[in-house]
């Protein structure tokens, strides 16, 4: 059986997923594309003379491959990934799945009328605390989950806020607080296997909020989502805060006790039973130094493993395109939440009655390629 070929679509992000797949058997890494000059040329001095570095997505379908990994910008994944899905390719998606409702229902309906597989690459639920909560959640020793909370505090510098977000229109200067849900809300779905249905949700924004921060348009420290699942259970998330002190903080509250990641270390785990005492331990399952290497405290390559099995086939992937636009429409109607001051509903996208309310609405928080948007990113 000849090797799987694989593309990245991406540059800044996308290397780091090369060499983790470049060296897995049965895959040949064989092209990464970006329209940056000068993130071409570090690609080209940190990969194989074997891999073709392409300016244009054009360029990388051009290369003929099985399937790409989309790391390009955040907001930028949905029309690329139809592109590829209607090439023949299969697709793994690194960040949020579509930034609009009307995109969600493109994407899952290009996935359905090709028959290409698709992923979202989440790497937070493959860390060693919430891996290893997962499993204790999914051994059932807690009984069923009440409430979870899930929190991604990651301030910045104005320097590295630069960085980040380099020209007048990057994503992140416009970025709702609940877009980015990933690190959030994302662990809370991945441990439960439970579904958002419901979403009330406040941006943060004070007056010092206001003053931080020049290169941001969005003035908002973050915003704080309330989620009520199928079952009942009620999730709090908290996706991309620009408040300290940095790190993720994850719990699930169950009938029967709660797991959680601890404040100071996200990989250390609290376990309380109740009636039975508390117990505080490392996982068992910890990053090996190979795995250390590549990124994310060792995340990224985890993440590279489940990508490769699933393109193999030898797996489901934890968000399957149902999964990851039932997370991307979490994070928006979060922000229409927010605009409106009341709760909205989740259509069950698997519904095609129900998914029937998306249909044709485009609005957006990230401005077009003329500066435009059509949806506030928040009411700062």
């Amino acid at each position: 059986m000849s090797n799987l070929r694989i593309g990245i679509f991406g540059g800044f992000r996308g290397l780091a997923f090369y060499s983790t797949i470049a060296k897995t058997e049965g895959f040949s890494l064989c092209a990464i594309c970006d329209g940056n000059a000068e993130t071409r040329k570090k690609v080209k001095e940190s990969v194989g003379a074997e891999v073709t570095v392409c300016e244009t997505f054009d360029e990388l379908l051009a290369v003929g491959l099985d399937a790409v990994i989309l790391a390009n910008y955040f907001h930028e994944h949905c029309s690329y990934a139809i592109r590829a899905m209607e090439a023949g390719l299969d697709v793994v998606s690194e960040t949020t799945a579509a930034p609009t409702l009307g995109d969600c229902l493109d994407l899952v309906e290009c996935c359905e009328k090709t028959g290409r597989k698709y992923m979202l690459a989440a790497n937070c639920p493959t860390m060693v605390g919430p891996e290893e909560m997962t499993k204790v959640y999914r051994s059932g020793v807690l009984g069923e989950v009440l409430y979870a909370e899930a929190e991604y505090f990651h301030p910045i510098t104005e320097e590295e806020g630069l960085r980040l977000a380099p020209t007048e229109h990057h994503w992140r200067r416009y970025l709702p607080g609940t877009y980015y849900n990933m690190h959030s809300l994302g662990v809370l779905m991945a441990a439960t296997g439970l579904t958002p249905r419901r979403v009330t949700a406040m941006e943060i924004l004070t007056e010092s909020c206001k003053g931080h921060q020049k290169e941001f348009y969005n003035k908002s420290s973050g915003a704080v989502a309330l989620y009520e699942t199928e079952s009942g259970a009620v999730f709090r998330s908290m996706g991309w805060c620009r408040m300290g002190p940095s790190g993720k903080w994850f719990r699930l509250s169950c009938d029967g006790g709660t797991v959680e990641t601890t404040r100071e270390n996200q990989d250390r785990i609290l376990l309380r039973r109740n009636g039975k005492g508390s117990m505080e331990y490392d996982p068992e399952h910890q990053y090996t130094k190979e795995e250390k290497k590549e990124g994310h405290g060792g995340a990224d390559a985890r993440l590279c493993y489940q990508i490769c099995d699933f393109l193999a086939g030898k797996s489901d992937p934890i968000f399957d395109v149902y999964g990851a636009v039932t997370l991307s429409m979490a994070g928006i109607y979060g922000l229409y939440s927010i605009l409106e001051g009341k709760t909205f509903e989740i259509p069950d996208i698997r519904d095609k009655a129900a998914r029937e309310v998306l249909r044709g609405d485009y609005r957006s928080p990230f401005p077009d390629e003329a500066g435009k948007i059509t949806l506030p990113f928040g009411k700062s």
